[in-house]
């Protein structure tokens, strides 16, 4: 075998390994921008998540407000609006009807923006960034969590990341509940979450079943307890 064969052979290996990371990721939480004018169009607003819902098909479920949107939806302010999974431009892109006109949908190259022209009614286009969850800082504890009842967070909780897979809470704690010999403070390590696109995990926490939930902003954290529903709360990122 000669050296050009074995550099071919060496630049297609290279090549076919590189090509899963370069592929296309529609499917996500979005934060919209305000660029769509409210007071011709029906706007895609706030948040819009999508899903793969089969082989050939996402799911884009989404707030919605614009004058308009009254009339079209019939006074519904949430959509759910299937779409034929994007085949033009390597993926990346996709002209389609959406909520009545034309539009071209743009997925930028790393997956992380997308564009929305309206080609009818230019005034009614948009972007949008994915959002990204950010689980670490320091929470301010609200007094929901029923201490007559439960073992509660207290104060403040610190959440650090302690490895690739794992966050540390570091929290004070307080309620009739709560073991003697934890001396009103705990650090526990919990998995970075992965449901919800990252936004949410359910997971056992000081001895119950429990959901938190990150708001898509990562401005605050709702606990539920799914055992006892008294114990649950909220944190506020400080």
């Amino acid at each position: 075998m000669n050296t050009f064969t074995l550099i071919l052979l060496a630049t297609a290996a290279v090549l076919s390994t590189g090509r899963p990371s370069d592929l296309p990721n529609w499917v996500g939480i979005y934060t919209i921008d305000d660029s769509c004018n409210q007071a011709e169009c029906c706007c895609v607003s706030k948040q819009a998540v999508i899903s793969k819902v089969r082989d050939t098909q996402l799911l884009i479920t989404a707030s919605v407000a614009g004058a308009p949107c009254r009339e079209q939806l019939n006074g519904s302010t949430t959509i759910s609006v299937t779409l034929p999974i994007p085949q033009d431009k390597g993926g990346y892109q996709i002209t389609t009807n959406f909520l009545g006109t034309n539009n071209r949908f743009t997925l930028n190259s790393d997956s992380q923006y997308i564009a929305n022209v309206n080609l009818q009614s230019p005034k009614c286009s948009g972007a949008a960034q994915r959002a990204v969850s950010n689980w670490i800082g320091t929470f301010n504890i609200d007094d929901s969590c029923d201490q007559n009842e439960c073992c509660c967070l207290s104060g403040q909780t610190k959440i650090t990341k302690i490895s690739d897979t794992q966050l540390l809470v570091a929290a004070n704690i307080v309620g009739k509940t709560c073991p003697s010999d934890l001396n009103g403070s705990v650090e526990v390590p919990l998995a970075i979450p992965q449901d919800q696109n990252g936004f949410q995990t359910t997971t056992n926490f000081l001895g119950t079943n429990n959901r938190f939930t990150l708001t898509y902003d990562n401005q605050y954290i709702a606990n539920v307890n799914l055992q006892s529903p008294k114990c649950s709360g909220m944190g506020r990122r400080a």
